[in-house]
This record gives C-alpha cells, structure tokens and sequence, in this order.
C-alpha cells in the first residue's frame, strides 16, 4: 500500500482507505445509513483480525464485530471529525472490546487492551491487520520513526506483563 505522491498543499496523499474512510464517517454522521454498509465492506476484514487476536471464543467473534459496527454508527460524528479516521476506527474496535469483560480474551489480547492509546491501535495493525511500518504511517498519520518507537515500546510492555513485571 503506497501512500502515493504530494497533494496540491505539498503534503503526502492519504491512502484511499484512509480517504474512503474519512468521506464514509462524513456520510454515516450526516445519518446515510449505506455509508456504515461501505464501512463494513471496506473494514470488517480488518475488524475480525483484530478481534481473533484478542478474543479466544469464535462464537463471540460475529457479535463483537457487529458491536463495533454499531458503535462506529454511534459515534459517527466524532469519527468525522477525526483527523486520523483509521486510527479512530480501531479505538473505536479497541474500546468495544474493553468494555467486553465477560467474554474470554487471548492472554496476549488483555496485554493489548490493557495498553494505551494509539500503542494498541497501532499493535493490531502491525499485527492483525499485517500492514507495514511504512503502511501504518500513511494509514494513521503517525510519523515512522515515532510509530518504530511507539511499536517497540508496546512490545516491551507486553513483555514485562507477560513476565510479571509490574510497572507504574
């Protein structure tokens, strides 16, 4: 996934899912209820990624997805307004599956969600979302050097928690 060249301001062009997002919550708060259907279309791959690789019942799987979707419908007029939409998107996903407390998680998922934001949003794209640095950046906005920090420093905080470490 390129980010492609300079827009007119000089500035790098967006992804087009990262555009497409952007224009979709700008329909879905303006209430055009086809335009959460495109979100879907355009996202739910991305969305059950991330859920399998923090909840461990595939029975749950198809109920969070549709939770996050009715979530993103809810808040769409914060999403439109975001200035990262795909970063909103999976805080969005990060959050309904925080608020699932009785559902079973991975071990690695509770290290997830127990991370801050954007470090979890970020995690689950490297991770289930399988994009790359380069990817993420132009996805999120989020520059390459601070996303390589942000990245290693989530991992080492699993690795402590994983370990037993407890810090403050």
């Amino acid at each position: 996934m390129s980010a492609g060249g300079d827009d007119a301001n000089g500035r790098p062009e967006r992804p087009a899912l990262t555009r497409d997002a952007a224009t979709l919550l700008t329909r879905a708060a303006a209430g055009d209820a086809s335009a959460l259907g495109e979100l879907f279309d355009s996202f739910s791959g991305l969305v059950s990624a991330c859920i399998a690789t923090v909840q461990a019942d595939p029975t749950a799987r198809d109920r969070l997805c549709s939770d996050v979707f009715t979530a993103v419908w809810r808040r769409a007029r914060e999403g439109a307004r975001a200035s990262e939409p795909v970063l909103w998107l999976v805080e969005v996903l990060c959050e309904t599956l925080g608020a699932q407390r009785e559902l079973v998680r991975r071990p690695l998922g509770t290290g997830v969600l127990a991370l801050q934001c954007p470090d979890r949003e970020l995690l689950l794209l490297a991770a289930a979302g399988r994009f790359s640095q380069p990817e993420i950046a132009a996805l999120t906005g989020v520059g390459e050097s601070r996303l390589h920090s942000l990245l290693r420093d989530a991992l080492e905080a699993l690795g402590r928690r994983d370990r037993g470490v407890v810090t403050a």
